[in-house]
């Protein structure tokens, strides 16, 4: 549970990578230099110092999975619903739910803010790292290759909900950033790619362990770069495939035996775990940007206090996405996952039973997948501390990218590896190219529901306007524009350069 290469000294990094937010004063006293102060100059001199600055490329992906991934990639989905206390509990979150969104909007504007933080980080450390002297080259190529996936992924991340997005790939200072235009996305596609491909080179193809337990590697940038293939299209399906087939004969990652061992506290960067967000019990923060996971408190059964801080139960699954489950004869759930995904009417912990209605959840469904219980203080002391990481790749979406992009036939033996473990019988053979890829979409709904995928699945697919089917469908009144989010109205007020998306 421990998380080791967390960056602790929060402040310190907050200072040396807003160094721009350093102001002189006319006191001559105040004016003086002090021996320990830290600036760019004299901060990135050694080994220890490149890889502080590379951990700090880590930790705005943290703020970005509290604060803006969940409510957007989930609770716009027809996978979940808002839940909490009502239309005036979490009104950002309600808009969200109910496409009533616009650009002054405080998750778009977090998942976006926190996405070019770790952008500017990662720049700083391949800025300023290959110049460090006396330092092993080893750990210099792997900070480097730690950065390149880093920024590739927080430029994934934007590009999927804004479309063309500011590009850069150099430190900018602040009056800079307010005079930057938006890039194209086949731009940002385009440095995406090469960031991952100089990834997969640099960093080692063993896991780490240990005080590194954590970082990505070789493997988790191939990973993300058949992700992106497969987001790309039919046109790289090809690639995505060699990508995901090379990490599943690499013989480095595997299936964990219990799916629920995914989402354990205590079994965390596992045989199954590409890439995952680090996250550790620092004490009582109440904030979206603290060293802890918020989604324990805020998916928790509602009042229920089998959580610690009550719990606030929003993002409610669905009764469509229980629909999803396959049953037997009588009509019983037979997929393993389900226990460890969700709460139902009837579940127990200990002494608990979850009741058939709970208070923003009149079916009494709960998301179950980053349950720490209340009494384990040592995982969860309050105040959204959680330590329990959230996973962003798992090897089963590997094995699933490869079903996908090489379709049926090929692709079966991948997917039927996933369907294993669930406890379910193999993908019908031979099928057409239309329901294959539906029956893929629907095992990945399953398999990584309540991960933040959801979403980015649903504005991919490559049938015309089926994201706006499926929503429709759900009740929710989305609309054409809402393919991509709006460019955040504070940023726009800032930069004239920044255009808006149509419809905002």
């Amino acid at each position: 549970m421990k998380k080791y290469f967390k960056v602790n000294q929060m402040a310190l990094l907050a200072l040396v990578f807003s160094s721009s937010a350093l102001v002189s004063c006319k006191k001559d006293f105040l004016d003086q230099t002090p021996n320990n102060a830290i600036t760019d100059e004299n901060y990135y001199r050694t080994e220890a110092d490149a890889v502080k600055a590379v951990n700090a490329a880590y930790t705005p992906a943290m703020g970005l999975y509290n604060g803006g991934g969940w409510q957007i990639l989930d609770v716009m989905t027809d996978d979940t619903d808002k839940g909490g206390g009502g239309a005036n509990d979490g009104v950002e979150v309600y808009e969200l739910d109910n496409f009533t969104l616009n650009s002054f909007n405080p998750m778009v504007s977090t998942y976006y803010g926190q996405c070019y933080q770790g952008i500017q980080r990662a720049n700083i450390v391949l800025d300023k790292v290959p110049g460090i002297m006396g330092m092993s080259e080893t750990v210099r190529k792997r900070c480097l290759g730690e950065a390149r996936f880093l920024r590739g992924y927080y430029y994934f991340m934007l590009v999927r909900l804004f479309g063309d997005v500011p590009l850069y790939t150099n430190p900018i200072t602040l009056p800079e950033s307010y005079k930057i235009s938006r890039s194209p996305k086949a731009s940002v596609y385009q440095t995406i790619i090469a960031d991952l491909e100089i990834a997969r080179d640099f960093l080692p193809i063993t896991r780490y362990s240990g005080d590194d337990a954590g970082r990505v590697n070789s493997w988790g940038a191939r990973g993300m770069l058949a992700s992106v293939y497969l987001t790309l299209g039919k046109d790289y399906y090809e690639k995505a495939a060699e990508e995901a087939v090379a990490v599943i004969n690499s013989g480095v990652y595997s299936l964990n035996s219990s799916y629920a061992d995914n989402f354990s506290v205590y079994k965390e960067n596992g045989p199954e775990s590409l890439f995952e967000i680090q996250y550790r019990n620092a004490g009582q923060s109440w904030s979206f940007f603290g060293q802890g996971s918020v989604l324990n408190c805020f998916m928790g059964p509602r009042a229920q206090n089998i959580v610690q801080s009550s719990g606030y139960g929003f993002n409610v699954p669905t009764q469509d996405f229980v629909n999803q489950y396959e049953r037997n004869g009588t009509g019983g759930i037979i997929d393993k996952r389900r226990g460890a995904s969700m709460w139902i009417p009837g579940d127990k912990f200990d002494a608990y039973t979850q009741p058939a209605s709970i208070e923003g959840s009149p079916l009494g469904y709960n998301v179950r997948k980053y349950f720490v219980p209340g009494t384990d203080v040592n995982a969860d002391a309050g105040g959204w501390s959680c330590a329990g990481n959230v996973p962003v790749m798992r090897y089963s979406e590997v094995l699933l990218i490869a079903a996908e992009a090489l379709g049926s036939g090929p692709g079966e033996q991948y997917v039927n590896k996933v369907r294993t473990r669930a406890g379910l019988p193999p993908i019908q053979m031979a099928l057409d190219e239309a329901s294959y890829r539906a029956a893929i979409f629907k095992e990945r709904r399953i398999e990584l529901a309540f991960e933040m995928h959801r979403w980015f699945d649903l504005v991919r697919h490559p049938e015309a306007d089926y994201m706006l089917k499926v929503m429709n469908a759900a009740g929710k009144n989305a609309q054409k524009r809402h393919y991509l989010m709006p460019i955040p109205q504070a940023e726009r007020d800032k930069n004239s350069n920044l255009t808006q998306n149509e419809g905002y």
